[in-house]
């Protein structure tokens, strides 16, 4: 039998196909995007606003259910007070950003973010919508 029909040189070469195949794989996977329709974006055509505030509300309801179970997680207080923010929920974005002004007292744009809030709270002011 010739040195080339061996078992060992065809895995090698099996093994050598293969792996070039997988690299030309991963090499094209991301360019398939490129070809892919995009989607629309948050607030365009085709997704309107009550659908976009219902969405935040919800995620505002599970970051809740996240801080029941841990009233400290920074992660969860900084996603509710983005949420409420954007739901234009001042009052309520009072509370955990003052949990976080607690947890972080070094971070000053936290605290000039929560004095702002009260600020406009107190005056009866909320910014207006976003077109």
């Amino acid at each position: 039998m010739s040195p080339s029909g061996s078992p060992k040189n065809l895995f090698q070469k099996i093994f050598v196909i293969a792996s070039g195949v997988a690299f030309l794989g991963m090499m094209l996977f991301p360019m398939l995007s490129i070809f892919q329709t995009p989607s629309p974006a948050p607030g365009q055509a085709g997704e309107s606003a009550p659908t976009d505030k219902a969405k935040i509300a919800e995620i505002a309801k599970g970051y809740e259910k996240v801080l029941e179970r841990e009233p400290d997680n920074p992660t969860a207080l900084q996603g509710l007070v983005e949420a409420r923010l954007q739901l234009q929920d001042l009052p309520g974005s009072i509370a955990p950003l003052e949990k976080l002004v607690k947890l972080y007292p070094e971070e000053t744009r936290l605290k000039q973010l929560l004095d702002a809030i009260k600020k406009q709270v107190n005056q009866g002011q909320t910014p207006s919508p976003k077109p």
